[in-house]
């Protein structure tokens, strides 16, 4: 479920990228979606192999270097696209006290950004 809350964060930012093309957004789709159907159907596959009780250590290692690994395919590229809406959105607005907000607004977004990142990662939580 974590995942799906993700996907939608950064779907719903890139759709409020204006100045990206058409193509661009389509790459962003195409890319997450696949990205997420090989995460997904990977986490399954190590999930049958090591089906069994009591849960085999092997079973935790694997999982957390699958996810350990995904990570920075996920989020690399939602860092970016992140960072590319606060530089147009910086560009866009005149006056200081404007440009004072938007920076500032980097904090909440950065919290949000992490408490993400935390979420994911505990999907290859180990015990």
């Amino acid at each position: 479920m974590g995942l799906w809350f993700i996907l939608g964060i950064i779907f719903m930012l890139k759709w409020a990228t204006k100045r990206m093309n058409g193509w661009s957004k389509l790459a962003v789709i195409v890319y997450y979606a696949v990205l997420s159907y090989v995460f997904i159907a990977r986490k399954e596959e190590i999930y049958q192999e090591y089906h069994e009780l009591p849960v085999p250590k092997q079973f935790w290692d694997t999982n957390s270097e699958w996810v350990g690994f995904m990570t920075g395919f996920f989020f690399v590229p939602f860092l970016l696209l992140l960072v590319y809406n606060y530089f147009l959105w910086f560009k866009a607005i005149s006056g200081t006290k404007k440009k004072l907000l938007v920076a500032l607004s980097l904090i909440p977004a950065a919290v949000v950004y992490m408490c993400l990142l935390f979420v994911f990662s505990m999907y290859g939580y180990r015990p």
